[in-house]
C-alpha cells in the first residue's frame, strides 16, 4: 500500500466524526481495523477504505438499525431542526449539480425523504426505545439517499388506533394503501401515501423496510412488491433513487 495514502488515527476519527477511543475499540473488535507502525505501535488507516466506508451508505445505516453501533456524525441527527437543515442542505446541493432534468424531480425527492425523516422524529417523539433520532445520508452522485430510525417501528405505531393488526407486513401495506385517521398522532402512515404517489408518477425508486416486511416501489407500478425480508429491524430503513 502506498504509505501516501495512508492517515493517522486522528485524521480518520475527523473523517469519520467519531472519536480516537471508538475507533480503538473498533480496531480491537475487528469491526474497522488498522494498520500498526510495528515500532511505534501506532495505528494508521487507508483513506481510500475510509473514503469507501463513509460511501457504503445503505451498510452504514444497516448497521445501526440493526445493532445500534456508533455512526460517523455526519449522517446522524439526534432532533428534527438538525435534520431539516441538512435536508434543506441537501436540496441546495441537488438542485446546484444536478441535470435539467433531474432538477425537475428534486423537489419531489427532497419531499419523499423529509416526509419518511419526519414521520420517524413525530411519531417516536418521547417514545424512542433507545437511540432518538435518524440516520440521514446521501449520495448525489449516486443518486441515493438512507433513512433509517431506531424507533417503534410502524406495527406499533398503528396499532394504537388498528389494536387487530398482527405483523409487519398488514401494517406496512396499510401505511402506504389507507387512510388511517385525521387525528394527530395517529397520522402515521398517511404521509406514506402520499410518498407512494410521488413514487410511482416519478423516476423514483424507494426500498422500504419495517420489522420484517419490506416494499419495492418503482415508477409507473403502483404494486407495493411487499415481501418477507431475511432479516428484522424493529424501526425503519428506506433508501431512495434517482
Amino acid at each position: 500500500m502506498d504509505d501516501k495514502d495512508l492517515i493517522s488515527i486522528g485524521e480518520t476519527a475527523e473523517m469519520l466524526g467519531v472519536s480516537i477511543a471508538t475507533l480503538r475499540r473498533w480496531d480491537e473488535s475487528g469491526r474497522f481495523s488498522s494498520l500498526r507502525d510495528t515500532p511505534t505501535g501506532n495505528r494508521y488507516y487507508s483513506k481510500k477504505v475510509v473514503e469507501t466506508y463513509l460511501n457504503d451508505l445503505l451498510k452504514l445505516a444497516t448497521d445501526w438499525i440493526s445493532s445500534g453501533i456508533e455512526i460517523p456524525s455526519i449522517y446522524y441527527c439526534d432532533n428534527s431542526s438538525l435534520f431539516q437543515a441538512r435536508l434543506q442542505k441537501m436540496q441546495n446541493e441537488l438542485i446546484r449539480i444536478s441535470s435539467e432534468e433531474a432538477k425537475k424531480i428534486a423537489p419531489l425527492v427532497v419531499a419523499v425523504a423529509g416526509e419518511i425523516g419526519n414521520n420517524s422524529f413525530d411519531h417516536n417523539l418521547g417514545q424512542w426505545p433507545d437511540i432518538a433520532g435518524i440516520f440521514f445520508g446521501y449520495d448525489l452522485n449516486k443518486r441515493q439517499i438512507v433513512l433509517a430510525d431506531r424507533g417503534q417501528g410502524i406495527l406499533q405505531t398503528l396499532k394504537r388506533i388498528r389494536p387487530n393488526l398482527i405483523d409487519d407486513k398488514t401494517a406496512l401495506e396499510v401505511a402506504f394503501t389507507e387512510i388511517i385517521s385525521g387525528r394527530d398522532p395517529e397520522e402515521r402512515g398517511n404521509g406514506l401515501k402520499f410518498v407512494k404517489s410521488v413514487v410511482i408518477k416519478n423516476l423514483i425508486g424507494l426500498s422500504f423496510q419495517t420489522g420484517n416486511a419490506q416494499l419495492e416501489l418503482k415508477r409507473d407500478s403502483s404494486d407495493l412488491n411487499l415481501k418477507l425480508a431475511q432479516n428484522y429491524y424493529r424501526g425503519c430503513i428506506a433508501s431512495i433513487t434517482f
